[in-house]
């Protein structure tokens, strides 16, 4: 009896977290501007990433998993790059600014991080369990959403999936 009481809280959690598919009508705000880290002062927007699968994770410094996240991501980031997969990691910590030199050069971190500014949490549905990744088709579309850690593994699979798909003839 107990564990069927786990069991289904353990399923209304993750209903309710949202983790999984998302309706394929929810899309990445192609306008947005991205507040990215970097010394070489680069203004982005989202629309710089069209035609690009988008891995957008949302991550603090107080979040273990989330540390681990970042070092898997930079392994998928070097393993998929050459395949037109991008990264953007939004970091959530206040005054994250000053903590984000150091943890990129600490974990080798090579693909993109922002600081999440009230109109990217917004666009994201503010997303407050940590970490939250968002898995996005080239075409914009949201197509998972995952609440908690996720795994290099699946992770691996989920963007080997969207690659084999290749790229769309639509606009």
């Amino acid at each position: 009896m107990r564990k069927t009481i786990t069991g289904i809280i353990l399923l209304v959690f993750v209903i309710l977290s949202g983790w999984g598919s998302l309706a394929a009508s929810v899309s990445v705000p192609w306008d947005l501007k991205l507040n990215l880290f970097n010394p070489s002062g680069e203004k982005l927007a989202f629309k710089d990433f069209k035609g690009k699968i988008l891995i957008v994770n949302f991550f603090a410094t107080y979040c273990p998993p989330c540390q681990v996240e970042l070092l898997e991501f930079a392994d998928l980031y070097r393993e998929f790059k050459p395949k037109g997969v991008e990264i953007i990691s939004f970091m959530v910590d206040p005054g994250g600014e000053r903590l984000l030199p150091h943890l990129i050069h600490s974990k080798g971190i090579t693909y993109y991080v922002a600081i999440a500014d009230e109109s990217v949490l917004s666009a994201f549905g503010w997303p407050d369990l940590l970490p939250t990744t968002f898995l996005v088709d080239r075409q914009g579309r949201i197509v998972r959403k995952f609440v908690g850690y996720v795994g290099k593994k699946f992770l691996e699979e989920q963007i080997s999936t969207l690659i084999e798909k290749g790229p769309s003839t639509k606009n």
